[in-house]
């Protein structure tokens, strides 16, 4: 048994984070600390703590955690070279032995994921990606809204995009839909010249990848819950559009966490995390 810290377990991602590894076979919460609840249990003895805390707020906590290792799910550390960027499909190596590992966004997983198996093949790439509220870190909201928000080169998680597919002038436009709690689908546009089978590089490309999968239809309904990441993609002669959908709270936040810290203990990095199908 591995004994865990969690600090930020009352949040949007604190909660699914204490679900999922309340459920795992290997690891036993010891810790816990929110401003909502304190603390409980003593960090000492935690040998690895999970960081879901707002952005700008896990520097705070670094001082009581040397010697312990550290996943943290904010933007804090995405793009710092001393953290191992904890994207399993492409770092699986690198995250095995990490002792800081920074968690992907969700926006950037679900565009990361969707445009890896064409590294170095496509240019002039636009995005426009769509998440329910709880990517705000907030609940549903009564009145119908759809929010367009950081178009362009605003947003955040642009540079990880960038700096993990090796892409320059990324337009990006992500929107926000109030009435739905979570999910994300981006809706990639770019241009490509190969002529190989798009479908037949993206299959070959995850075929050892447990949580990533090719379909001819994106829905919502069918990832969320999950961990899983689906991904269709179709060509017009020199242009493709790759759709890419997933559960924001899981595959972009929680469970891909929970993933990563199967793989930094050498456990099977499906474990705890075959919620649903």
């Amino acid at each position: 048994m591995v004994n865990i810290g969690i600090i930020g377990h009352t949040g949007r991602l604190g909660k699914p984070l204490v679900e999922i590894l309340n459920k795992h076979p290997y690891t036993d919460i010891i810790y816990t600390e929110s401003r909502k609840e304190g603390a409980k249990g003593n960090l000492l003895n935690a040998e690895l703590v999970f960081l879901a805390l707002p952005e700008g707020e896990s520097k705070i906590y670094l001082p009581r955690l040397k010697g312990k290792k550290i996943i943290d799910l904010s933007n804090d550390y995405r793009c710092n070279n001393n953290w191992i960027y904890g994207l399993p499909e492409l770092n699986s190596e690198q995250i095995t032995f990490a002792q800081q590992l920074t968690n992907p966004g969700c926006y950037a997983t679900s565009i990361i994921l969707g445009l890896a198996p064409l590294t170095g093949k496509v240019s002039n790439v636009n995005i426009a990606s769509t998440s329910g509220i709880s990517g705000a870190g907030i609940q549903v909201q009564e009145q119908d809204n759809f929010l367009v928000y950081k178009e362009g080169k605003q947003h955040k998680h642009i540079l990880e995009i960038e700096k993990m597919l090796g892409l320059k002038e990324i337009l990006f436009v992500p929107q926000r839909i109030d009435v739905a709690d979570r999910g994300i689908i981006s809706t990639i546009f770019a241009d490509y010249k190969g002529k190989e089978n798009l479908i037949e590089i993206y299959n070959e490309f995850y075929k050892s990848k447990p949580f990533v999968r090719v379909k001819d239809s994106i829905e919502t309904k069918k990832v969320n819950g999950t961990n899983f990441c689906d991904i269709k993609i179709s060509n017009y002669g020199d242009k493709i559009i790759v759709i890419s959908a997933l559960d924001n709270i899981i595959k972009g936040g929680a469970g891909q966490a929970v993933q990563n810290f199967n793989l930094m203990y050498g456990f099977d990095e499906t474990i705890g995390l075959f919620m649903h199908a």
